[in-house]
């Protein structure tokens, strides 16, 4: 017997409970109604006013030619787009993930970790324990020290030719994550794919041996393990064929979820609150925008029911948490961070279309990866504004060489004739930034020797590298204004054999306090009671000398 998802069931009714209307480009008529489904729409705001008002929407990041732009609307999206005077057009309805091929439709070799569709999360923890019991030497899986709202594990993977001596060599970090947003699956499937590739490929490929004598690189595949469960157990493919029973209503409009499983209960609303979407039934927090820098801006939503709802405070969630804070343990000089869709490769910033300090040199680097790919160059506020984004807050935190790429056409495309040529389209773009990741000139260099009282090489001695600082955001949860939130930065390392050590860092100067012309800011290296301060810029190599511990 074939068993039905409810998902399944519940769609077909949605589709005739509220068909939209394909009519001429324009403000519709068309309220909310009982089984109000997910569609697509074309959207073109006619002021700035509107415009603004379209962030709390859920962007595919599509847009015509003649600036139209396409967003997926929810239940009471449609009637908030009325209510506003937005002009749009109902083109389609959201109908999941595609249909799954039959075999392999690439026409390519098999790729890295390919499968024959997506996988589920017990997937990536199985394939991500099996890399590592297979690479021993060169593999480490590990959990985030804290659990999500739903009580799953976070997972990652650290790869290196000798992982254990990697931990603690100080040599540079390329970090890789997906699945920010639950419902783009490609997002996770293209960083276990390079996981695989990096580890295969070792010793067969000089390449990546060359690269991973050099760096570490940490993968994260699933960013928001509660939110991709949810989208990714709600149904198989859309099948109009079964789809013809329940209310749409009822599914709670599973494979769309974007955000993290965040609740919010009636009494959010007791005071006389209201949500413009789901009432006091709205759930989730967007992770992708609950990092600290310049929170709460234009793009940080505070509505709960808002597809980019920023949190009650930067870094309210645990995924945020886990994420930065493992981050701000090493030296990470190079991040790339995976969504979908739109075929872009954006860099910092996204709040603001004044150039950060690096624009250049990141603009160049992007080119290159694009010659690759394909995919378009540009700041990340050419899309639209965001806050509060991993890739702002590592670059303005760290300071580190960051990148968004946002892959394919569509949120969920078809596994077999999409995900193995989009991986292999890319690989020689993340191998570059990979690469950029080890490049000297592009990060700071700290040498020295450690020795005891009697001047013998002490190994072993730990080397910490440390930094305080505030970062900006856009509104202070408590006094409603301008405000910031304290952070630090604490990597270490150790002294080898022979007492040396050489410990590889990103800029000392944070981005934002070139740009405001503050003074200097300086790393501070601990070893033993002896603190230096270090004041690095790219491409620069302090020498410590001796230091007698």
């Amino acid at each position: 017997m074939v068993q039905i998802s409810r998902r399944n069931l519940l769609y077909g009714a949605a589709l005739v409970a509220s068909a939209p209307a394909l009519d001429a480009f324009g403000a519709s008529s068309t309220k909310t109604v009982p089984g109000e489904m997910l569609c697509f729409a074309q959207v073109r705001p006619r002021t700035a006013k509107q415009a603004a008002a379209l962030l709390a929407f859920d962007d595919t990041h599509n847009v015509l030619a003649d600036g139209t732009m396409e967003f997926l609307l929810w239940p009471g999206d449609r009637a908030k787009l009325d209510r506003l005077g937005i002009p749009y057009r109902v083109t389609k309805p959201y109908r999941g993930p595609d249909q799954p091929s039959a075999g392999r439709t690439s026409g390519l070799p098999l790729q890295p970790g390919e499968r024959t569709g997506y996988r589920h999360y017990e997937d990536y923890v199985t394939d991500l324990q099996a890399l590592a019991t297979k690479h021993p030497k060169r593999a480490r899986m590990f959990t985030f020290p804290e659990k999500t709202l739903e009580g799953r594990s976070m997972y990652g993977i650290e790869i290196a030719d000798d992982v254990s001596k990697a931990r603690i060599d100080g040599r540079p970090t390329f970090w890789v994550d997906g699945c920010h947003h639950a419902r783009e699956w490609p997002s996770a499937e293209y960083p276990i794919m390079f996981a695989f590739d990096l580890l295969g490929a070792y010793g067969r490929e000089d390449r990546i041996t060359r690269l991973l004598k050099k760096i570490r690189v940490i993968v994260v595949p699933v960013v928001n393990p509660d939110g991709f469960v949810h989208s990714r157990e709600a149904s198989p493919a859309f099948t109009p064929a079964t789809n013809n029973n329940l209310a749409f209503e009822a599914a709670g409009l599973e494979s769309g979820w974007r955000k993290n499983k965040r609740s919010f209960s009636n009494a959010l609303y007791a005071a006389g609150g209201t949500s413009s979407r789901l009432n006091a039934d709205a759930h989730g927090t967007d992770p992708n925008r609950n990092y600290p820098f310049y929170w709460g801006g234009e793009a940080g939503n505070a509505d709960p029911s808002d597809q980019t709802y920023a949190g009650a405070r930067p870094f309210s969630e645990p995924e945020s948490r886990n994420i930065a804070g493992v981050m701000k343990s090493m030296q990470m000089t190079a991040y790339l961070t995976n969504h979908t869709s739109g075929r872009l490769c954006m860099r910092p910033w996204g709040h603001t279309f004044d150039a950060s300090p690096d624009d250049a040199f990141q603009e160049d680097l992007g080119e290159r990866m694009c010659d690759i790919h394909g995919y378009k160059n540009q700041q990340g506020r050419a899309l639209y504004v965001t806050a509060g984004t991993s890739r702002d807050w590592s670059y303005a935190a760290m300071r580190t060489v960051v990148y968004t790429f946002e892959h394919g056409l569509v949120f969920t495309p078809d596994y077999a004739s999409e995900i193995p040529k989009t991986y292999a389209k890319n690989r020689g773009a993340w191998l570059l930034l990979a690469e950029a990741a080890g490049d000297t000139r592009n990060h700071g260099v700290i040498t020295g020797t450690v020795v005891d009282g009697s001047g013998a090489p002490m190994a072993g001695a730990v080397v910490r590298l440390t930094k305080s600082f505030t970062t900006p955001v856009a509104v202070d949860v408590d006094a409603k204004k301008d405000g910031s939130v304290p952070e630090s930065i604490a990597s270490t390392a150790q002294t080898g054999r022979d007492g040396r050590f050489t410990v590889h860092a990103n800029p000392s100067m944070r981005p934002t306090s070139i740009m405001f012309g503050l003074p200097k800011e300086h790393w501070t290296v601990t070893i033993g009671s002896t603190r230096k301060k270090v004041f690095l810029d790219r491409g620069d190599t302090v020498k410590l000398g001796t230091i007698r511990r």
